[in-house]
């Protein structure tokens, strides 16, 4: 299923190595959606959200809730335009920060569906296709 263009703003952009776009609905700012671009799935969504969400593409199977913290970065990136090349590498840290706190979690959530042997319901590759490059040796 391809994204719906939405009312409001989408921005796409390669961060760390993963390509992913932002997403929102309405046109106020928010971010609604995060969804990987080789994917075209959501992982990510805004609290509060996610029947309306789930009306523009599938979500990933391990895929969350924004925290605060994760909404004010992203709804920075819908005005990418504006940032300064200093306010562009705070939200790549900050994203860095987020993507490693959040692994734990991600790869468990992971293994369960590897676990389980329900292949049909699995994507073709995992949470992303370069999440083994993330893995500290």
């Amino acid at each position: 299923m391809a994204p719906q263009q939405p009312v409001g703003k989408t921005v796409c952009d390669t961060y760390l190595i993963l390509s992913m776009c932002v997403q929102d609905l309405q046109g106020d700012g928010t971010v609604d959606l995060i969804y990987f671009t080789d994917t075209e799935e959501i992982f990510m969504y805004q609290e509060g959200k996610k029947d309306a969400v789930a009306q523009v593409m599938p979500f990933h199977r391990c895929a969350v809730p924004l925290d605060e913290g994760m909404q004010a970065t992203t709804n920075r990136i819908l005005h990418r335009e504006d940032l300064s090349l200093q306010e562009e590498l705070s939200i790549t840290m900050e994203l860095i920060g987020n993507y490693i706190a959040a692994k734990p979690s991600i790869d468990a959530c992971n293994a369960r569906f590897e676990d389980s042997g329900d292949e049909d319901n699995l994507p073709p590759e995992g949470f992303s296709q370069f999440e083994d490059d993330w893995d500290a040796e």
